[in-house]
Order: structure tokens, then C-alpha cells, then sequence
């Protein structure tokens, strides 16, 4: 339920799109509303794209992409996916970005993205680790599992 002074302060934004994210924002967990406007939060996200070797353009995007999961605007499940297309990266790159990003930034505050988002599992939590170990064939060792 939104306070009246959050009514107020909705009433006088006139960007239509602004006002739609201020009034999600406004109902979102305490943690995800601490986070959107944290600036240890900004210094991990400037960390993640230098060690990432990210361009200015590739960081807006990533910093983008992170804002609009933690209002639930894009679906954690696509994550991956808007990171390779968004920040223009190959596969591999961009599983590296998002795992530094899940484990710098989403994984505090897992649970509330698991609200809002509607999942009842964290995106590959239960994945079975079998499927991620190499497969051992006699002395050599199969990576490509």
C-alpha cells in the first residue's frame, strides 16, 4: 500500500514511464528499494565492468539490465540472455558477467527477487552437479559434458 507521500511525490511526475517504475519501486521489498539507489551497489557495478573489460556503452547496459531485474521489469530467467544481447558479448563473456553480477549483486538479496519475479527456485540452483562435473572414461577425462 502506498503512503500518502508517495501518492504525493507519483502525482507530480508526468513522464508516463517514470511514473509506471517509481510506483513499482515504491512496492518493492525493503532490500531491492535500499539497493536501486545504493552507491556501494554503483562501486560494484563499475568493479564488475573493469574486471569484465566493459566499454562505457556495455556498462550503461549491464547497469541497465541489473536495474530493471531488481524492479522485475526484466525477468531474472532472461538475464543471461539480455547481457549477451544487450552488452553485444559472446556466450562465454557473458556467463562470466553474469555470474560476477548474481554473486557481487543478486545474491544478497535473492530471496526478494524470488518474490517478485515468481520463481520458487533460484535460476540454476538445483542444478544437479553431475551435469557440470567432467565425466571420467577410464583415465581420460570428457570436458565437453
Amino acid at each position: 500500500m502506498l503512503t500518502s507521500h508517495q501518492i504525493k511525490q507519483l502525482q507530480k511526475i508526468t513522464n508516463p514511464l517514470v511514473k509506471k517504475r517509481y510506483l513499482i519501486y515504491f512496492q518493492l521489498p525493503p532490500g531491492l528499494q535500499q539497493m536501486m539507489f545504493n552507491t556501494e551497489i554503483a562501486g560494484k557495478i563499475k568493479k564488475i565492468a573493469e574486471d569484465n573489460n566493459l566499454n562505457k556503452t556495455q556498462t550503461w547496459s549491464m547497469s541497465y539490465i541489473v536495474g530493471m531485474i531488481l524492479l522485475g521489469e526484466t525477468n531474472i530467467i532472461d538475464f543471461l540472455k539480455s547481457i549477451e544481447k544487450e552488452c553485444k558479448l559472446e556466450r562465454e563473456s557473458a556467463r562470466q558477467l553474469a555470474r560476477d553480477i548474481n554473486s557481487e549483486i543478486f545474491l544478497p538479496v535473492k530471496d526478494d527477487l524470488k518474490i517478485i519475479h515468481k520463481i520458487s527456485e533460484w535460476p540454476r540452483e538445483n542444478e544437479n552437479r553431475e551435469s557440470i562435473m567432467p565425466q571420467i572414461n577410464g583415465n581420460i577425462v570428457n570436458l565437453k559434458k
